[in-house]
């Protein structure tokens, strides 16, 4: 009889969590509250890779060392330390949290880097300029918001050698003019 309890009361648990889970929506709701804090979580394996592609592939078999959070993705690193991690050459990083979309409508992004970078936004790949470069904007992403919120955000970043950037703009709905830094405030992990 003690089992039979267990298991409906895990059964119980588990059917709650499948019927709270929808795609998008969960990640939402994980961001709020006391949970939140600010900035992104990023985590660091050394490699000299030429393409993204490379960083899924080798997370498989290095360890992804943490490193302290980043306030924000608008860097001009040059030759120094990439981000906040141990080197300055060969850094692959895997940036994750939540990104705060306020609005309804159109949200357009893009980078400026040296050397490869990918955004996912809500499971879904936005922009890519995946190879080796010098400092250079990517084409325009598009991302279309029906409902405001907290949306889970990822990233993975590498440098090579020699200098870096990792600038992350984007343009607002209804906002004219030039991409600007996505701000501090709407990153949270």
């Amino acid at each position: 009889m003690r089992n039979l309890r267990t298991f409906g009361a895990c059964a119980l648990v588990a059917g709650s969590l499948l019927l709270a889970w929808t795609p998008g929506a969960s990640a939402q709701a994980s961001a709020t509250g006391a949970a939140r804090k600010p900035g992104l979580a990023v985590c660091y394996m050394y490699k000299f890779i030429r393409h993204v592609d490379e960083i899924a592939t080798w997370h498989k078999s290095l360890e992804c060392e943490p490193g302290a959070p980043l306030a924000n993705l608008d860097f001009y690193g040059g030759t120094d330390k990439v981000l906040t991690s141990k080197a300055d050459d060969g850094v692959m990083a895997r940036i994750t949290g939540f990104i705060h979309l306020d609005k309804a409508g159109a949200y357009k992004f893009a980078f400026e880097s040296n050397d490869g970078v990918r955004l996912t936004i809500d499971g879904k790949m936005i922009v890519e300029d995946p190879g080796v470069h010098d400092d250079q904007f990517s084409d325009l992403g598009t991302m279309e918001v029906a409902t405001p919120g907290w949306y889970p955000i990822a990233v993975d970043f590498f440098e090579r050698r020699i200098t870096w950037t990792l600038r992350l703009l984007w343009r607002t709905p209804g906002a004219d003019g030039d991409l600007v830094a996505v701000p501090a405030q709407a990153f949270a992990h």
